[in-house]
């Protein structure tokens, strides 16, 4: 029971045993010895001390033992709990390294690859689209039309900017559609494009046309923006500091509309001659599944100089709702997506330009005082009079409600509203039910028909488009 006594003895003989050779090491300094033999007297006493009280505590926990093994001796000694904690730390620690081991099997051929693949990192993004579409109309015969190809290519500049290109090739030649450079690193959130890009008006005139959720462009975009919103200058785009999210986008233009034909985008001009815009958009997460995106734009042009100097301004609203459940995103969802448009604008009496002159005398327009009637009756006079030109306002709206009904098949339909720009008698209106068909990530087709009432124009027209894609196509939670 006390084992700690042969301890005890060894300690004293190592004292006795010690003492005798440092007095004949050290027989010249007494006094030293001597000190050093009562500091070791005195360790001596200390550790007994500690001993004895070490084995009054023994006595005392054996006693208990002995009194609880009589009580009941089919109780197992309380050594066996102070074990489990030993045992739960071991077989976590192996836990934790077989977890790790698998995780670093997985990952290895990743990083592997990617220490492989490094210096591709330089290269651009390179994408290829391909857009075909099949028509047939009552009033027109059916067309095979190879619509676009578009190349894109995309990159990091360095820590400072990106830069991006698209290239398209269709039956009308090659053009460079978009060639843009974007900063990433500017301070107090702003962000400055600059070259060839389409500016941020409105929702679907930024988009592509292989892009759209339909098969064609909405009329009302193409009367007023002039298809894409394409657009030679410069943006600013500030996003606020604030806990709701809205950015605020200002740009200056040769013009905007890749078909506008009012300005001619070649040639330099006074500053009163640019287009200029202005945009504010916000996002609002309703719930989880729910979402909301609303924008307001406006360009304004001071000086329209192929019409007669005179204003032009464009405004515009624009909402689009989401539904994605998060438990099915992939499978399931909706889009309910709206723009309405308003253009004013002076422009020519009866249209442009040999045309006025009789289409103003069926309207009883006068074009000028000097001009005669012969002048009127011969189509060249008419065409070389100067014109009169009249305030038009315009109006346009598409609404389409897309539904996800799995991964692959969204049906919607489109609802087309516009104004003639030339004329306020009549409107056009369109409607074009569609489903769209998702072969994988990277083929697509779509089947459209669309009823077309025009003021003097009727026509059921059916649709059928093929899209592929090849290599990088990526576009943002708001493209969609």
């Amino acid at each position: 029971m006390f084992r700690q006594r042969p301890f005890v003895a060894a300690l004293l003989v190592v004292a006795a045993a010690t003492q005798p050779v440092i007095s004949r090491g050290q027989t010249s300094q007494p006094d030293q010895l001597r000190r050093e033999l009562d500091a070791m007297k005195e360790q001596l006493r200390r550790v007994q001390e500690q001993m004895k009280k070490q084995e009054a505590i023994i006595q005392k926990q054996q006693a208990v033992i002995d009194k609880l093994s009589g009580a009941k001796p089919a109780v197992a000694a309380p050594a066996a709990p102070p074990a489990a904690p030993a045992t739960e730390t071991a077989e976590e620690e192996r836990l934790k390294r077989q977890v790790t081991e698998q995780v670093l099997r997985r990952i290895q051929p990743s990083l592997t690859a990617a220490n492989k693949t490094f210096p591709s990192q330089f290269n651009p993004a390179i994408g290829l689209i391909l857009d075909n579409v099949a028509s047939y109309g009552t009033k027109a015969r059916g067309d095979f039309e190879f619509r676009a190809a578009e190349l894109g290519v995309s990159a990091s500049v360095d820590p400072f900017a990106r830069g991006y290109a698209i290239i398209t090739g269709s039956p009308d030649g090659f053009d460079m559609e978009e060639a843009a450079i974007v900063t990433t690193s500017l301070p107090y959130n702003l962000t400055l494009k600059g070259g060839r890009f389409f500016a941020d008006f409105g929702r679907l005139s930024k988009f592509h046309d292989h892009d759209l959720p339909f098969v064609n462009r909405p009329i009302a975009l193409d009367r007023f923006v002039g298809g894409e919103s394409q657009a030679d200058g410069a943006e600013l785009n500030y996003l606020l500091p604030t806990s709701q999210y809205v950015t605020l986008t200002a740009g200056a233009y040769n013009k905007m509309g890749a078909e506008n034909t009012r300005v001619d985008n070649t040639v330099a001009r006074d500053l009163s001659q640019f287009t200029y815009l202005g945009r504010a958009s916000t996002f609002f997460s309703l719930t989880d599944a729910n979402n909301l995106d609303l924008g307001a734009s406006w360009t304004y042009t001071p000086e329209v100089k192929l019409d007669n100097g005179a204003q032009r301004h464009l405004a515009g609203i624009d909402l689009t709702y989401r539904y994605t459940p998060l438990s099915q995103a992939s499978y399931r969802g909706l889009v309910w997506g709206t723009e309405a448009l308003y253009n004013q604008e002076d422009r020519p009496v009866g249209g442009f330009p040999a045309e006025a002159a009789t289409t103003a005398l069926r309207l009883n327009r006068v074009l000028e005082p000097a001009l005669s009637p012969s002048a009127v009756a011969d189509p060249t006079a008419a065409a070389a009079a100067p014109l009169v030109f009249k305030r038009r306002d315009a109006a346009g709206l598409y609404s389409y409600l897309e539904a996800r009904l799995t991964r692959r098949y969204y049906p919607g339909f489109l609802f087309e509203f516009a104004q003639d720009v030339d004329h306020v008698v009549g409107a056009t209106y369109a409607y074009s039910p569609y489903l769209t068909l998702w072969a994988s990530e990277f083929q697509r087709f779509r089947l459209q028909y669309t009823r077309l009432e025009e003021p003097h124009n009727r026509d059921n027209q059916f649709f059928l488009q093929w899209t592929v894609i090849l290599g990088s196509h990526v576009h943002s939670f708001k493209d969609r």
